[in-house]
């Protein structure tokens, strides 16, 4: 019984796992919204708020970081808007939400990020 519960819960896993994106972008979708306004909510939120928003995006994505100290206002990525997230190793992170709760997390240029 128990190795049938193991399987279960693995399987949804391993199919999420086949779908790639390109160099090191990595998307995760916020599951706890229903009402789908997504960035007038982020908009409403103090930066400590914020932090944690973009701590749960990046590390949905797999991405290594403990939390976020600090994040700012980024340039609009694809018509969304963006956050540079900087992790407590010091680690900057370009966070993209969509109105959809979508956000892609990508490395800065020019920065080495550690493995999550």
């Amino acid at each position: 019984m128990i190795r049938h519960a193991v399987i279960a819960a693995i399987l949804p896993l391993s199919l999420a796992a086949c779908g790639s994106r390109p160099d090191g972008e990595t998307a995760a979708a916020a599951t706890n919204n229903s009402s789908g306004n997504y960035l007038a909510q982020i908009s409403q939120l103090n930066e400590k708020e914020r932090n944690g928003v973009l701590f749960r995006a990046i590390s949905d994505a797999g991405r290594a970081c403990q939390g976020v100290t600090r994040s700012t206002a980024g340039p609009e990525l694809q018509g969304n808007p963006s956050w540079v997230a900087t992790c407590d190793d010091g680690t900057p992170w370009v966070v993209s939400i969509n109105d959809k709760g979508i956000a892609t997390v990508t490395a800065v240029q020019g920065t080495t990020p550690k493995a999550g």
